[in-house]
């Protein structure tokens, strides 16, 4: 999994969050015998390592607290 993108949120209570996006690339090989690396699904953490859920671009859902939080 890499990390690929950071960003700042905040919670309906006022709290900030750092968010880390990673990517979980899918390898691939054809029959030839070539491997190559294909985008795969991102997943979203908070920097404490809580996960989050996504629900839109910008709008995002602590999994432990089910707090509300929003990219800026």
């Amino acid at each position: 999994m890499d990390l690929v993108d950071k960003f700042d949120a905040k919670g309906a209570s006022g709290n900030s969050y750092h968010v880390h996006v990673y990517h979980d690339p899918i390898t691939a090989s054809s029959t030839s015998g070539e491997v190559s690396e294909l985008p795969g699904p991102k997943s979203y953490q908070l920097s404490d390592g809580r996960a989050l859920h996504q629900l839109s671009d910008t709008k995002f859902e602590i999994v432990h607290t089910n707090e509300k939080i929003f990219r800026v």
